[in-house]
């Protein structure tokens, strides 16, 4: 699975959006699609770090492909991480993908999996096919514990991501908060 048809959502995250922040999505959105990522960068940082998990999935790109930062394999699953408990499915994505060519670790395909279920829950269209490539993989047992810990986690961590980003900011947390 080619992690790149992935991370080229960050442009359509950011485009779905509507006027939110005060316009900062639309000006996040011209300065990624300029290559101004520094710029890009400087208003996606203090949103991811209020909670938003668009921003902490741009924010997760920017260090996974090293733009305008350095390339940080950590920083990257970190920020995924963030918006992926909140149920971004393309963060999900991303984050198994990384668990699966062991990016910055040792590759662990239950864990790749477990992304791919809670993304392929929620409809993502990529998720059945990275599931199905790395089940081929994997040992029935993998797979059953990977679907096992897919299931537990649905049930104590449901998803309540919008559909788009709220409006405006009241300065309190946003996500499953």
């Amino acid at each position: 699975m080619n992690k790149r048809v992935f991370l080229l959502l960050a442009g359509s995250v950011l485009s779905m959006t509507l006027a939110w922040a005060d316009g900062e999505w639309d000006q996040a959105r011209n300065a990624h699609e300029r290559g101004d990522y520094a710029a890009e960068l400087a208003m996606i940082r203090p949103l991811a770090e209020k909670g938003y998990a668009f921003a902490q999935f741009n924010l997760g790109v920017l260090y996974d492909e090293g733009k305008g930062v350095p390339q940080d394999n950590a920083q990257a699953m970190a920020w995924y991480q963030k918006a992926a408990e909140q149920g971004l499915p393309q963060a999900q994505v991303n984050l198994g993908i990384m668990y699966e060519q062991g990016q910055g670790m040792k590759p662990d395909y239950v864990q790749a999996y477990f992304w791919y279920a809670l993304a392929d829950s929620q409809g993502d269209g990529q998720a059945p096919q990275a599931k199905k490539e790395l089940a081929e993989k994997m040992t029935p047992a993998q797979i059953e514990e990977a679907e096992r810990q897919a299931k537990d986690y649905q049930v104590k961590h449901p998803f309540r991501i919008p559909p788009t980003p709220a409006p405006t900011d009241s300065g309190a947390a946003h996500g499953n908060g």
